[in-house]
């Protein structure tokens, strides 16, 4: 059987949307929906509830998506585990021919094209029909929020680490990679993804995000997996850009104004490279990670995992 969790906070109609294609896209096997939700305040648990899934409630406010996982993870039956967010929409056919993959090969998970679509007040803003650009089978190197597992696979790794808040995805990748399990990317359709564009950001909340300490806290997740090294291969870009920007505060800290030079040509060097992956508006993003990657460390806190089921006694 398979077991698909879905996760959302106030998605609104779009949860509606995304239980619906689920039910559609898995009418032709046997399979359970699984909605957790992270404290919503609007109708999303009732919408939840007559779309056939059971329904849980996290009981912290200081929610993440992979303790919502990790209490859908327990509460699933199946022996494969789908996990989906509720601003995403299951296509049809994935499904099936994904756990056909995984049964006649070594793969203990697979992942599809997603298609981002870029909306501000319902109406689309912008598109990205294949985000992680998958033209061919292939070992993912990356994936976000959904994705089909093994559930014996996802606890040998340790489920999803709830207390990482950003990063999960990369985090729980590299503890798969280090036990050897792969991930199959397919070139078909798995979701499209309604991501709202939010309004009236002012540049300095873009920059004092506090989502970039991610990937700090999964960092210490790593180090307590001993999975460093397969993060870092996760995030080899940013870790190394990191390591250079450290090293030019080192060059001006010991050799002061005589190092500008060093420290100007190693930065437009990043840029450029910036330029090149076509990531040149992620550039003051990454210089931020100087400071974000060993504050997020620092900041690392457990959460409680705690839930109820919905309505309360069910």
């Amino acid at each position: 059987m398979l077991s698909a969790v879905v996760i959302g906070r106030n998605e609104g109609v779009t949860l509606a949307n995304c239980l619906q294609s689920a039910r559609e896209a898995l009418a032709g096997m046997a399979h359970e929906l699984i909605y957790v939700d992270s404290r919503s305040t609007d109708d999303s648990l009732p919408v939840a509830q007559i779309y056939g899934a059971r329904c849980f409630r996290l009981r912290t406010t200081r929610t993440t998506a992979a303790l919502a996982r990790r209490v859908g993870t327990g509460e699933a039956q199946g022996e494969y585990l789908l996990f989906l967010d509720g601003d995403m929409l299951l296509q049809p056919g994935f499904a099936e021919t994904a756990l056909t993959v995984m049964e006649k090969s070594a793969y203990d998970g697979a992942v599809g094209i997603r298609h981002d679509v870029y909306e501000r007040d319902g109406q689309t803003v912008g598109e990205d029909p294949n985000y992680f650009g998958c033209t061919a089978r292939r070992e993912a190197r990356e994936f976000g929020g959904a994705i089909l597992l093994r559930a014996d696979a996802l606890s040998k790794a340790g489920g999803w680490a709830a207390n990482v808040p950003t990063c999960e995805e990369a985090e729980l990748h590299a503890r798969l990679t280090k036990q050897g399990s792969r991930v199959v990317e397919l070139p078909m359709p798995m979701i499209r993804h309604i991501d709202r564009v939010r309004e009236n950001r002012s540049p300095w909340a873009a920059l004092v995000n506090p989502r970039r300490l991610g990937l700090g806290q999964a960092l210490v997740n790593a180090v307590r997996s001993r999975s460093v090294w397969a993060l870092f291969k996760q995030e080899r870009p940013t870790f190394l850009c990191w390591a250079v920007d450290a090293l030019c505060v080192a060059a001006l800290c010991l050799g002061g104004w005589r190092s500008l030079w060093v420290i100007a040509i190693a930065q437009a060097l990043q840029l450029a490279a910036f330029a090149l992956l076509n990531r040149a508006r992620g550039f003051v993003g990454q210089k931020l990670m100087l400071f974000y990657l060993p504050a997020g460390m620092l900041m690392y806190r457990t959460r409680d995992e705690g839930y109820d089921p919905w309505p309360d006694g069910e």
